[in-house]
């Protein structure tokens, strides 16, 4: 679909569709490299909480992913401010902001056991108690756990 315009003859708007896209995988790269070279300056246990945001109007934003990093990087910023502003020309000083990553949903067990299994585990358990009693008693657990 979006490149039907190709199809009707529309090479005015194909031929900066390149370019656009050529841009955005530049200024994608720059961001990319100031990233890390930001994390090489950080300390090692920070790296991985604090990501580069944008430069507005000379102040480098730095995003803390949680109250710990944030802290931590406020307090170390007098020592790193030098060495960040020296990156690129027009970074004048650092500012650092609390973005707190969303938790990734719990888990959720889907499993979903037929009747017929269930009965033939519960058959299991009843052979298994005298030789292998923990084995057993695990399965009759699971049993327990899906038939409710």
């Amino acid at each position: 679909m979006e490149f039907d315009h190709l199809r009707r003859g529309g090479l005015g708007e194909a031929a900066e569709m390149p370019s656009r896209l050529q841009n955005l995988l530049q200024i994608s790269r720059y961001w990319q490299k100031l990233d890390r070279e930001v994390k090489k300056i950080l300390p090692a246990n920070l790296r991985s909480h604090v990501q580069t945001a944008c430069i507005d109007e000379g102040v480098l934003v730095l995003l803390a992913a949680n109250n710990m990093a944030a802290s931590r990087l406020k307090m170390l910023l007098p020592s790193l401010t030098p060495q960040l502003c020296a990156l690129q020309d027009g970074i004048e000083s650092v500012r650092v902001k609390l973005i707190p990553k969303t938790p990734p949903p719990p888990k959720a067990n889907k499993l979903v056991l037929s009747d017929t299994a269930l009965d033939n585990l519960e058959r299991t358990v009843a052979q298994l108690e005298a030789r292998h009693p923990e084995l057993a008693h695990s399965l009759a657990a699971l049993v327990g756990k899906h038939r409710r």
